[in-house]
């Protein structure tokens, strides 16, 4: 069974549809309530759903007024730090995002982090708050120990084929905290610079599971296998 640990629908009904229809299980990430309400509707509500305050929405949300959604959600994110890609100042983001993670905390609900830039901020956060994480498309060279002395889990998506960072992360995380993800359609356009059709998602996530099996030199059937395990154990 494929599985998308990390998966933007962008108001997409076909992609939502295909999903449904062909049993890939898929984390479906909500950014802020109107997102939340739409992917109710999309996935029908056969999806688990993840909510949290993104960095890139410091800015425009509070924690106080998403807590009914998070309350919902299956699970808390995509949430984080992000010094890279967004103007939003660190004073600003690092308030909203301990909240969440110290909620998520005394709820035990698993997260789904955010990292660009803020790597080693981010992880001596998380060591103070023992959880189930799962760290989104980590491609920094840099405390992949720390983090999988962590126990996290991380997702992968197909910059495994190009990104040396990428790469030397899969080479060496347990298969038990392996997981894939596309991060949406629109991460995948941005990555290949051509547009995607829905139609192309599940030969995606292939694309990504043959490319990790080789690289740990496994059956795909196998790996296919122990990812949608890995999915399972992560949302139980």
């Amino acid at each position: 069974m494929l599985t998308d640990a990390h998966c933007h629908l962008e108001n997409n009904p076909s992609l939502a549809q295909l999903q449904i229809q062909n049993g890939i299980k898929s984390i479906i990430n909500c950014q802020n309530p109107q997102e939340w309400s739409t992917n109710l509707q999309l996935t029908e509500h056969k999806q688990p759903l993840s909510f949290g305050i993104h960095p890139w929405d410091a800015d425009k949300l509070t924690f106080e007024s998403v807590l009914p959604y998070l309350e919902k959600a299956d699970v808390i994110g995509e949430i984080g730090l992000d010094s890279v890609w967004t103007k939003n100042s660190l004073a600003l983001q690092t308030p909203i995002f301990t909240k969440q993670i110290a909620w998520a905390y005394t709820q035990q609900k698993p997260v789904i982090l955010h990292t660009k830039g803020c790597e080693e901020l981010i992880l001596h956060t998380i060591q103070k708050y023992p959880n189930r994480y799962l760290i989104h498309w980590y491609d920094s060279p840099n405390f992949q120990q720390e983090y999988l002395a962590a126990d996290c889990y991380f997702s992968f998506c197909l910059a495994v084929l190009s990104d040396p960072s990428i790469v030397k992360l899969a080479k060496t995380v347990p298969l038990e905290r392996m997981l894939v993800e596309t991060d949406g359609l629109g991460s995948v356009e941005w990555l290949e610079k051509r547009s995607i059709k829905a139609e192309e998602y599940p030969s995606i996530l292939a694309k990504i599971i043959t490319a990790l099996a080789k690289l740990r030199n496994i059956d795909q059937e196998r790996l296919t296998a122990q990812l949608a395990k890995n999915l399972n154990e992560f949302l139980r």
